[in-house]
């Protein structure tokens, strides 16, 4: 048995499947084949069952992978403290954020961290929260960006900012929405407010929030489209289609000043915490360090902008 055979037990157990767990491990169907049959011959026992054209983990199989986890993480730990032994130690981060933030980001925050890291590769993953948090469960990323996690047990988040959820509407638009602008700028949702709405899925944190909005002001609103995609949805916002919700963080993307207003929303003040979230039981290198610290001076700023 060696730390391979461990990996490609866990990427079969993950794709269900010989074939696409040897493109995604880059070897041959027959070549990790005959690696999981040796391996099921030296623990006497079945990894695998076939199950309906996929393969599914036995009982055996659920209790290997549970140790073949924990061993590779310790595994990661070990060769982490004895890079940071080395006075040449190379690390790897594996960053994962949402597209919108990153933008927004992280050019001023890796500027800052390469003057000093010079000796660190970076994996930036960009997608939306739900499949950010599921790829941190599976050790496949080290560092999120982004909403609290659920499970304060086994994950640290940090709070940075608080981030308001505004709306954004086609410039043009401006005139039309004055008369639901309160004093202090903020803009009602009433019945008369007829203007389409964009709308995320509810997979989206921004699509949930959407609905609590909605809920607590008691308003019914006019939806003409639905994407998974802030990008897209304002995309469409800036050519006049229709209204949505957006993080405050796209007030400062230059690419839309021109065409999109934002308004605070008048009864619903809430903000969304920005955390980094990571491991709790993970060793931090030197350079992971050093990027959580970066993070930490550089995100405050830009919401006080």
């Amino acid at each position: 048995m060696n730390w391979n055979q461990l990996q490609y037990v866990l990427t079969i157990a993950q794709e269900k499947n010989i074939t696409k767990a040897a493109q995604k491990l880059y070897l041959s169907q027959p070549s990790l084949s005959m690696s999981l049959k040796n391996l099921e011959e030296e623990l006497g026992v079945e990894i695998f069952e076939r199950k309906k054209g996929v393969l599914e983990l036995t009982y055996a199989g659920e209790l290997f992978c549970h140790w073949a986890e924990d061993s590779l993480r310790s595994k990661q730990i070990l060769s982490d403290q004895l890079s940071d032994i080395s006075s040449n130690a190379r690390h790897k981060i594996r960053l994962g954020i949402s597209p919108h933030r990153s933008l927004i980001l992280l050019p001023d925050v890796l500027t800052d961290f390469y003057k000093t890291a010079d000796n660190c590769d970076l994996q930036i993953v960009e997608e939306p929260t739900y499949l950010l948090r599921e790829m941190l469960e599976d050790d496949q990323l080290d560092l999120i960006i982004d909403v609290p996690h659920p499970d304060t047990i086994n994950y640290q988040s940090e709070l940075v900012a608080r981030e308001q959820i505004l709306l954004a509407a086609p410039k043009a638009m401006d005139k039309q929405l004055q008369k639901n602008l309160t004093l202090d700028g903020s803009l009602r949702l009433t019945a008369d407010l007829k203007a389409p709405f964009i709308l995320l899925t509810e997979k989206q944190i921004i699509g949930q929030i959407s609905q609590r909005i909605f809920e607590t002001s008691n308003f019914r609103p006019l939806t003409s489209i639905t994407c998974s995609n802030i990008d897209t949805a304002l995309t469409l916002v800036a050519r006049g289609l229709g209204i949505c919700f957006a993080p405050e963080v796209f007030v400062w993307q230059e690419r839309f000043a021109d065409h999109i207003s934002y308004y605070p929303i008048n009864n619903y003040r809430d903000t969304r915490q920005i955390c980094l979230v990571y491991r709790k039981n993970h060793y931090l290198n030197q350079h992971l360090l050093l990027l959580l610290d970066i993070f930490r001076r550089k995100i405050p700023l830009l919401y006080q902008h």
